[in-house]
């Protein structure tokens, strides 16, 4: 799942206004920022297979310490102290905006579980999880889409523009996370070069967190 993950950033956002919608966005994708690195250190292991499933040629070999359950669940902890004893320490919500910060790191591991093969474990090795939704590319585009519209039509309703033009900054960004869906689904190649898909991956999602901070700060 690639932009489905931002629809627990929309969400988390609705429900705790305090938490930053860009730090949101690096959340839901702090495993996979770190899994990319961690493939080119040889550390976790990416094969990539021409059409190893319907949307990608993705075949997620190990990957233990971002993808398995345990792994994920150390990493939500973790944001959720730096947030509690850092970042929000001075916040009166802190609580709160560390729980939705931690919530949305986990979140990434039960959104891949509807559409990965087989691959997620829960710890490391055997036994490994996935609906495997990834083998029908309608299926998991339109999935992508219904989550990510109603995360934003919850957003909306939680949440209030500055200006005018925040709530249409919104709509539109969510209609760009749609058409950046659209082309990777059906028009862009894949890319069978490693270093390339992991430097891609991981500047796709600092350019798409950075909007994500635009957007959110007028809306408040």
């Amino acid at each position: 799942m690639f932009v489905g993950h931002y629809a627990a950033a929309f969400a988390l956002k609705g429900k705790e206004n305090g938490a930053s919608l860009g730090m949101l966005f690096i959340a839901t994708q702090f495993v996979d920022i770190l899994f990319f690195p961690l493939t080119l250190l040889g550390i976790e292991r990416l094969n990539l297979v021409e059409n190893f499933t319907a949307v990608n040629n993705f075949d997620l070999a190990y990957m233990p310490y971002t993808h398995g359950l345990l792994g994920t669940l150390i990493w939500s902890v973790l944001f959720y102290a730096l947030y509690f004893f850092f970042f929000a320490k001075n916040k009166v919500n802190k609580r709160s905006i560390a729980m939705v910060m931690a919530l949305g790191v986990l979140s990434h591991w039960f959104a891949d579980l509807l559409v990965h093969t087989p691959d997620l474990p829960l710890i490391n090795g055997e036994p490994k999880f996935g609906f495997g939704l990834w083998q029908n590319k309608e299926l998991t585009f339109a999935l992508e889409a219904i989550l990510l519209i109603a995360s934003l039509i919850y957003y909306l309703k939680k949440t209030t523009e500055k200006a005018k033009i925040g709530k249409y900054l919104a709509i539109g960004f969510v209609g760009f996370l749609l058409l950046v869906n659209f082309l990777n689904f059906y028009v862009l190649p894949q890319d069978d070069n490693l270093v390339s898909v992991a430097i891609s991956a991981v500047l796709a999602y600092f350019v798409l967190a950075g909007i994500a901070f635009w957007v959110g700060y007028k809306r408040t």
